[in-house]
């Protein structure tokens, strides 16, 4: 079994990303078409290219989104990058974990894990320590944003996801 990466695949994750930031460069349409996008990008680049590309443009958006001052809670709590990166973590690993043989299920556990992972993360831990300088209406949408918006973006990019790599779109490069 070759574990190598291969061009093709370094090449696909380049783009991919890329994609990843235009969305975020979106934000202000719609953080749900924004975070769907993204969602949809983390998991067909798990699916398409492997472990490798997902995990990487997991870490890499969070990051790329914060010094391209994409996401203004980033720029306020540079903390959150760390948990948007483990949120973005668990979604590419369940589905890896998952998809040769029940890719629904582990899309739909990837989307609750995030979920819950990051509201936790983000009520229980980052808020209460580093956001006590936010004003109250931006509490009040970080904790919605990061909890039940999570879940819906992640299910809508996975369903997307899920249509694309169903239909064989990607493999007829």
């Amino acid at each position: 079994m070759n574990k190598r990466i291969t061009a093709k695949q370094l090449t696909t994750t380049a783009l991919l990303l890329a994609l990843c930031i235009v969305f975020q460069c979106m934000k202000s349409l719609s953080v749900y078409l924004t975070g769907s996008a993204v969602n949809c990008i983390l998991v067909i680049a798990t699916l398409y290219c492997g472990l490798f590309s997902g995990t990487s443009i997991a870490i890499l958006a969070p990051v790329v989104a914060y010094f391209i001052g994409a996401t203004p809670i980033v720029n306020m709590i540079p903390h959150m990058m760390l948990v948007i990166m483990v949120g973005n973590e668990l979604i590419v690993l369940c589905v890896w974990l998952f998809h040769r043989k029940r890719l629904a299920i582990g899309m739909l556990i990837g989307c609750v894990t995030k979920a819950a992972f990051l509201w936790l993360a983000v009520w229980f831990a980052v808020l209460p320590t580093f956001g006590a300088k936010l004003p109250g209406p931006m509490v009040t949408t970080v904790k919605t944003t990061f909890s039940i918006t999570q879940f819906v973006t992640a299910c809508i990019g996975s369903v997307i996801a899920w249509m694309i790599y169903k239909k064989g779109y990607l493999d007829k490069q």
